[in-house]
């Protein structure tokens, strides 16, 4: 058996459809007016046929990994399932991978991120939590083709194994690629969230008919589906990775480990800053709640503040020492 340390380990798979594969090369699978004016279930038919059959790659997300989660909470939660995936109910509007009435768990591999992805603003209390896995899980990847992180900004040298996730792929998939990352992965502004339809329709067009993945690697996934979906940080600038992980493997395989509830005290989204104040902490979560300690913390620890400065996010404590390069 191969092991996944590796760290080369993919789960490539090839989604059957029955119409003929068009060849994509640099072209836009719709056009905008396409998507305005289509729902979500048209688009996905229409990208099977237009696609025909495509190849894509499954990464493990393996426990090493700790994941980070932004909420925004005026009032300090007292429940867990607050700073979780949302009730359905409260789903109502379309996000960037899912419609609206299916939750997902939006979460990143760097703490940063939450608070650029959630667009904090001065004056918001966010709930930062931290997560866990109890278990590997194979990720959908989306967006991390090299034409796509060119865009955002994002060095390619770090992310060559995303970008070249498949061995010997065809130039008519590299292209179908090319066009579904750059697709998934557009500055969607005020007032263009109809656009968030084909990054929905793509993602879950991944997923529909799915078989599973490989289980026979010792220390990889256990379970043969994809669980959610990585991509690139677009409020980061590609220099981070987000997931999108759908709420049964939230709920069978992610632990939560810490909470902070902060107030953001400047936000600066033109020029990537945030500063954060520490209100107060949570490590304890017995039968789903909280259990908060407001004991105050020392400048150094009381305050953060995350900038891109130049080509690199650092993070600084409240005495401005840097603690962390991204």
């Amino acid at each position: 058996m191969t092991s996944l340390a590796d760290k080369n380990v993919w789960a490539i798979e090839k989604l059957a459809v029955t119409a003929h594969t068009q060849t994509v090369r640099k072209m836009k699978i719709f056009m905008r007016e396409e998507i305005q004016r289509k729902d979500i279930d048209t688009l996905k038919r229409h990208l099977r046929r237009k696609i025909g059959g495509y190849t894509v790659a499954s990464t493990p997300l393996t426990t090493d990994n700790v994941l980070f989660r932004g909420v925004r909470c005026d009032d300090r939660p007292t429940l867990v399932k607050r700073i979780s995936y949302p009730d359905p109910h409260f789903v109502t509007e379309n996000g960037r991978l899912n419609r609206a009435g299916r939750p997902i768990f939006y979460c990143s591999r760097a703490a940063p991120s939450v608070l650029f992805e959630i667009h904090a603003k001065q004056g918001d209390r966010v709930a930062l939590s931290r997560w866990k896995l109890a278990e590997p899980l194979w990720m959908r990847n989306l967006g991390y083709h090299s034409a796509a992180l060119r865009r955002l900004g994002a060095p390619i040298a770090p992310r060559l194994r995303l970008v070249n996730p498949i061995p010997n792929e065809t130039e008519e998939n590299e292209q179908m690629r090319r066009a579904l990352s750059l697709a998934c992965t557009e500055d969607v502004r005020p007032g263009e969230e109809y656009r968030y339809k084909l990054s929905i329709a793509i993602n879950e067009w991944l997923f529909d008919d799915a078989g599973l993945m490989p289980t026979d690697y010792p220390d990889g996934p256990r379970d043969g589906r994809a669980a959610g979906t990585a991509y690139p940080a677009m409020k980061m600038r590609g220099f981070a990775d987000n997931l999108a992980i759908w709420p049964e493997f939230v709920d069978k395989y992610l632990r939560l480990e810490l909470i902070q509830w902060v107030l953001i005290e400047q936000a600066d989204e033109a020029h990537l800053l945030c500063t954060v104040k520490h209100l107060a902490t949570a490590r304890e979560f017995p039968d789903g709640n909280i259990v908060w300690d407001e004991t105050p913390m020392d400048v150094r620890n009381g305050r953060g503040t995350v900038a891109l400065e130049g080509d690199k996010w650092i993070s600084r404590n409240g005495l401005g020492e840097v603690y962390d390069i991204h």
